[in-house]
């Protein structure tokens, strides 16, 4: 591994820095995991079709690994918080509580930003993250 590329938090693979226009993310380059800042979601969001450049791993490899919950932060080195999305609770997302990076697992990028019927579904079928 080269000195300037992160370990991926859920695989064995690197994080490298992928960049569409002004937009940068560190992209597994095996699993296809996304590790974002906070707020470049918000800006990733507003920028059409986005997610074709970025999130181009399947939503399948997405699913197996997102199983995989309890992760570092690759660049603090501790234990990520675990999230789900307020408006579709079936994404399941890690944030780091200091540097407040946002890894999403293959798809899940795509996912958030293409709210569909489907999604309704979806939060039955996975449940929510914090059962109680």
């Amino acid at each position: 591994m080269s000195d300037s590329n992160l370990e991926c938090p859920k695989c064995d693979g690197e994080l490298e820095t992928k960049t569409h226009e002004e937009i940068s993310v560190q992209r597994c380059n095996s699993c296809y995991g996304l590790l974002i800042q906070a707020e470049i979601v918000d800006k990733m969001q507003e920028e059409f079709m986005i997610e074709k450049f970025l999130d181009v791993g399947s939503a399948a490899i997405g699913k197996k690994f997102d199983k995989i919950q309890d992760i570092e932060c690759p660049l603090c080195k501790i234990e990520m918080t675990k999230i789900e999305d307020p408006k579709q609770s079936h994404i399941w997302l890690e944030s780091c509580p200091i540097c407040h990076q946002i890894f999403f697992d293959a798809g899940e990028f795509t996912d958030l930003n293409n709210v569909t019927i489907s999604d309704m579904f979806k939060r039955f079928l996975k449940g929510s993250r914090f059962k109680g």
